[in-house]
């Protein structure tokens, strides 16, 4: 063991200078720190540690053999973390950290260790975000552009995920080829995306023959290299204005009915007038028995 520590040391620090970056709403429901370890478990009663050292106490999440230890958990993370209960077998270290916050942004390390020693694995930036983009769009337009934009130049093994908010995925791009993705088994159809996306950074969906139906939140993904990228936007697709023609023969109409309930006025009430003036009979003839 003693002997691999020089070399675990130094993928360590390669790791730690390659820190991937996750960026998330603060309306999600959950972000993950994605993590998985391939090298050595330590014997002897192995834990593996998340922590924040700008807070204290810096603990966020521990996790044992058999299971998690949040005694000396940091107050604000109490009920939102979690990692697999198969964590050492797996090797998965990866940490869910539910109803994130814009307080939860900082610098998260993963180490392992047990009671003698701890190593550190990795570090993750989270970016917690208060914004999102809101489109606008009139139904029966042709297209509608969701933007989502990036650093240009990005690697040829970039992939990038659109979902609406429902989780239901739409679009991915991968391998250099855009993949529309069956919904309710009636193929999507709808959404284009950019040739250059990759040398452009404009990774934006354009979404054809918008309808009212269309109206929610859209999630753009973006999965490089160790970075987990997010972007929503959400859309309003409102009911068309109506066309002046449309305005014009409603006014004509109301107007219409306005002269044609004066007149109706206007006669009842002269017919009214002469049969009450002259109290004759044939006001019977013209249903005002009153008369």
């Amino acid at each position: 063991m003693k002997m691999l520590l020089p070399l675990l040391l130094l993928v360590l620090v390669s790791q730690h200078v390659l820190a991937p970056v996750v960026e998330v709403y603060e309306k999600e429901k959950s972000v993950l720190l994605p993590f998985k370890y391939s090298g050595f478990i330590p014997e002897d009663n192995p834990t593996v540690l998340w922590t924040r050292d700008d807070l204290n106490p810096k603990s966020v999440h521990l996790r044992r053999e058999e299971t998690d230890d949040l005694k000396g958990q940091h107050q604000r993370y109490r009920g939102r973390t979690s990692m697999r209960p198969d964590a050492l077998d797996t090797l998965d270290f990866s940490l869910t950290l539910r109803k994130p916050r814009l307080t939860d942004s900082g610098n998260y390390t993963c180490s392992i260790g047990n009671e003698r020693e701890e190593l550190k694995l990795t570090d993750i930036q989270l970016h917690v975000k208060d914004q999102e983009l809101k489109v606008t769009v009139i139904e029966g337009s042709h297209s509608v552009i969701l933007p989502c934009k990036t650093k240009p130049d990005l690697p040829e093994d970039t992939r990038v995920e659109w979902t609406h908010s429902d989780g239901k995925l739409m679009v991915v791009y991968s391998n250099n080829s855009v993949h529309l993705i069956e919904l309710d088994n009636v193929s999507c159809g709808c959404g284009m995306m950019n040739e250059d996306l990759l040398e452009t950074g404009d990774l934006s969906l354009i979404l054809e023959n918008p309808t009212y139906d269309d109206t929610g939140g859209y999630i753009c993904t973006i999965y490089r290299e160790k970075d987990i990228l997010r972007q929503k936007v959400v859309l309003l697709v409102e009911e068309p204005c109506p066309s002046w023609d449309r305005v014009i023969l409603v006014l004509l109409g109301l107007l219409v009915f306005l002269v044609l309930l004066v007149l109706l006025v206007v006669s009842g009430g002269l017919i009214y007038y002469f049969c009450k003036h002259f109290n004759s009979g044939e006001c019977l003839l013209l249903h005002y028995p009153q008369c």
